[in-house]
């Protein structure tokens, strides 16, 4: 889900529009900084970097050319300190998201990679934040981490609560500028969590072939994804290789797409970027004697991370830090076993606002609404309980929600 969303897209374009987002990092900031406000490529080098001014420069040329991300809004200059030159603003037209048809599309070993990324981001961004919190009087806001044993009509019932609410907190974020635009109020910058996702019921195991990758590659994470959302026989390659092991030969005499040469090609950057593994060779046969090398797909190494380990003293004694703990604990549990990305419809954003001060008790207020619902759903799922309701409609469910004013170290990241 995501607060606007293209109509008439198929998924797979989608998946081609976010390659070419994901392609160059800083493409990924300038679209989410300049979703909340109109943005330069001088301001936005300014307060972020991005390598060199030119470089961010031409990435808001090429996204603006895409006529995809960037709605040109209008021109500032000439004059003042840049000598004449004339400044060009843009915003985004939307945000980056995956919605349920275009995830489908990901093969369910990308999807593991994407979660455990992700996770591993909000969980070093929501670190940081305690670490800056601790001690200071007051508080910024909270995590809130709350297990639940649903029924499938109550799992499907907090997912449309949870997708209305995402795009409810982006709306009141441009009716917060409208706001300040007229009462010359300053915005306030804010963190939105908002994850729901199956955690494992006891015993909870699901076989995968995948195998598991040695080493995370040198090339950001993002990067690694364009390609193969770009290439419509990569696409298949990664998804063919998570049902079972597969040679270049094998590939290309079951579904061709491309020469030979074209295909080993693409096995070779696909392992190079850690999406294949080989996993075995065979000698002979037809080849007379050459030897064939077999491929799976991977899944990420979940190692224990510096974003939930060994903590300050003094932080380690907080109520915060006890339920930010459980809170990584209970999402390495559920991705651990399988079960995280077992639903498609499964929910992670970690979403960047800025709102006036009605804003954020809007916002407030809307969380606080969504956390009685799920009591109300845990209410009416087990009362349904008691009735002849088959052991398999349970759901184990998970659900990590914050909304706190960002640390000043942390708002200068988009």
């Amino acid at each position: 889900m995501a607060p606007r969303q293209a109509v008439g897209i198929t998924p797979r374009e989608r998946l081609r529009r976010l390659a070419e987002v994901f392609a160059v990092e800083v493409r990924l900031r300038i679209v989410t900084a300049s979703y909340k406000r109109p943005m330069s490529a001088k301001r936005f080098y300014e307060r972020f970097g991005g390598g060199s001014p030119s470089r961010v420069n031409r990435n808001f040329e090429r996204l603006a050319e895409s006529g995809v991300w960037l709605r040109y809004v209008f021109s500032k200059g000439p004059g003042g300190p840049r000598r004449g030159g004339v400044e060009h603003f843009y915003r985004a037209t939307e945000l980056p998201f995956f919605d349920s048809e275009s995830w489908a599309l990901v093969p369910h070993s990308m999807r593991v990679a994407c979660s455990w990324s992700l996770f591993r981001r909000i969980a070093k961004r929501l670190r940081r934040s305690l670490e800056l919190a601790d001690g200071e009087p007051g508080s910024r806001g909270e995590l809130d981490c709350t297990e639940l044993v649903l029924d499938r009509a109550g799992w499907d019932r907090v997912i449309e609560a949870a997708n209305a609410l995402f795009v409810a907190i982006f709306e009141e974020q441009e009716d917060s500028q409208i706001r300040a635009a007229d009462l010359g109020e300053k915005l306030i910058p804010m963190d939105v969590l908002l994850i729901i996702f199956e955690s494992p019921l006891v015993g909870d195991q699901m076989a995968s072939l995948l195998a598991e990758i040695d080493k995370e590659p040198l090339i950001p994470f993002l990067e690694r994804l364009a390609p193969v959302f770009a290439d419509d026989i990569c696409l298949q390659i990664v998804s063919e290789l998570n049902r079972r092991s597969m040679s270049v030969t094998q590939f290309h005499r079951e579904f061709g797409g491309a020469s030979i040469g074209g295909i080993r090609s693409r096995f070779k950057r696909l392992e190079r970027a850690g999406w294949l593994k080989k996993v075995g060779s065979e000698t002979g046969g037809k080849r007379r004697g050459s030897t064939e090398h077999f491929y799976v797909a991977t899944k990420p190494a979940m190692v224990d991370d510096e974003a939930w380990c060994e903590p300050s003293e003094s932080l380690r004694k907080t109520n915060s830090w006890k339920t930010f703990n459980r809170f990584c604990e209970r999402t390495l549990e559920s991705m651990r076993s399988g079960a995280f990305d077992a639903r498609l419809d499964r929910v992670v954003t970690l979403s960047f606002l800025e709102l006036d001060r009605h804003g954020v008790a809007n916002v407030t207020s809307q969380m606080e609404s969504f956390a009685n619902l799920l009591s109300e759903e845990q209410a009416r799922a087990s009362r349904r309980k008691r009735g002849p309701a088959k052991a398999e409609d349970r759901v184990g469910v998970t659900v990590g929600v914050a909304a706190f004013e960002t640390p000043a170290e942390l708002a200068m990241e988009p």
